[in-house]
């Protein structure tokens, strides 16, 4: 009788656990709704490192390097990023850099972006930005992680993420592996695009690999 009982319980238990697994996936999947996530290819890593110091606005960057970012944006939000000048990192603008009709410092009060990086093993760097509103409900939010050799300047790799979903955080992360041997750090860059802009950008101290 006991060990009946006991397996009746244990069967319980393992329906529980089944659904609650079904439940953890349901809940990803609906997070992931309307969520772009993108690792940038060779060919887009080149056109990065093309455009890098160019006065260019937010939305000339996203339609060259990121267009799949902006598939099904309104054209609200997409005015929202013409409006604004790219700030490259490691670059402060200066006047002669912008347009006179663009902005050279969005405001940052409702956006933070943090940055991290560091070598995992023998034949990996772990790379990722964090995108965080304090606005409720976004109707645009994007961050972009980029792992760049402090030597060369370069950007070896890079990871980015968006959502139209009204969601108030994003993150990317990814893993290089078997980088050159080098100094590097990470970059983080993110913005919200309505109902107004707001930017922010982070960037990790140095760290050697191997």
């Amino acid at each position: 009788m006991t060990t009946m009982k006991q397996s009746k319980l244990g069967a319980v238990i393992l329906v529980a656990l089944l659904l609650a697994c079904a439940l953890v996936v349901t809940v990803s999947a609906a997070e992931e709704k309307n969520v772009v996530r993108t690792v940038a290819g060779e060919a887009q890593l080149k056109t990065i490192n093309e455009l890098y110091g160019k006065d260019i606005t937010v939305l000339d960057y996203m339609e060259k390097v990121h267009p799949e970012h902006l598939a099904g944006v309104k054209d609200s939000i997409k005015e929202n990023m013409a409006a604004q000048t790219m700030k490259w990192w490691g670059r402060e603008p200066s006047v002669t850099d912008v347009s006179a009709d663009r902005i050279v410092r969005p405001l940052r009060a409702t956006v933070m972006v943090t940055a991290s990086g560091y070598k995992v093993d023998y034949r990996t760097i772990r790379y990722s930005g964090t995108c965080r509103s304090s606005i409720s409900n976004p109707s645009y939010i994007y961050v972009d992680a980029a792992l760049i050799n402090s030597q060369t300047g370069q950007t070896e790799a890079s990871t980015s993420v968006s959502s139209s979903a009204g969601i108030s955080q994003v993150s990317a992360q990814q893993d290089k592996l078997y980088p050159a041997n080098g100094q590097y750090y990470t970059h983080a860059w993110g913005y919200t695009a309505s109902p107004n802009y707001a930017e922010d950008e982070d960037t990790t101290p140095v760290f050697i690999f191997p």
